[in-house]
């Protein structure tokens, strides 16, 4: 049978938000759906993948679980764990509950993110953006749209507003191909909490214009309003994901309760 390659080639960001075990998991998944990691393919024991990539066993059961359970890998009692015969495509996973940027996404699943800016200006704020970022009317915010793409694909519109009083100059050259949080980070303006709402709408023609999909596609449209650590509104954000290619995952845990 195939056995794992080697080098991994698996970037893992310790200063990023998102667990490293979804990193792993995310690494592994890039490759298994590159066809890298072919169906059949044998993985090595949980003690020395955990040594190859440098981390503990217990990230490497976590990650391995979760590709388990998406179906991407198969544990076979005394035998080990291989990938899964190839089945239909199924879209990028997304985890709700952790605050990382798009760019992160995309990185930890081994592809590059890109931005390209399809609007920017600087303007007062609407009514609603005024409320979300704690505005006067008279202030001003940064309005962008940028087509969110991996490895040049296009997955989704992503439009943000930002206050210019807490973020200072800004032009439509910084935020192409660029990472906003980690832009925001670079000024200590770091995202720490977040409000996300999430709705199904169909792509407008514009949008199936930009997303490369047919008109009345199915998408996954979000609204999300972030604030810095000591509670100042930095970003009123909305978002349209393709649905065929995003799954928005959640994890649920029950309160500690006292019997």
């Amino acid at each position: 049978m195939p056995e794992l390659p080697a080098p991994w080639g698996i970037q893992l960001h310790t200063a990023s938000a998102t667990p490293v075990y979804l990193q792993v998991a995310h690494g592994l998944e890039a490759r298994i759906r590159a066809g890298e990691l072919p169906a059949g393919s044998a993985l090595p024991a949980e003690r020395d993948l955990a040594s190859r990539l440098g981390v503990s066993r217990v990230t490497v059961r976590q990650a391995l679980s979760r590709l388990a359970e998406q179906g991407l890998l198969e544990r076979r009692h005394g035998s080990g764990t291989f990938v899964a015969p190839a089945g239909p495509s199924s879209p990028d996973t997304r985890t709700l509950g952790l605050l990382e940027s798009f760019s992160e996404d995309i990185r930890a699943r081994g592809q590059r993110p890109g931005a390209r800016v399809l609007h920017f200006e600087q303007a007062r704020p609407s009514p609603a953006e005024a409320m979300a970022l704690a505005l006067a009317p008279r202030q001003t915010v940064y309005r962008l749209r940028r087509l969110r793409t991996a490895d040049t694909e296009p997955l989704a519109v992503e439009e943000s507003t930002l206050p210019a009083s807490r973020v200072g100059p800004l032009t439509a050259a910084d935020v192409t191909d660029a990472s906003l949080y980690a832009l925001l980070s670079r000024q200590g303006l770091t995202p720490h909490r977040a409000i996300r709402h999430l709705r199904a709408v169909n792509a407008t023609p514009e949008l199936a214009a930009a997303l490369g999909v047919p008109e009345g596609s199915a998408l996954i449209a979000t609204e999300r309003v972030s604030w810095t650590r000591d509670g100042q509104p930095i970003e009123f954000a909305r978002a349209h994901y393709r649905g065929d290619r995003y799954d928005f995952v959640m994890e649920l845990h029950a309160e500690d309760m006292q019997a």
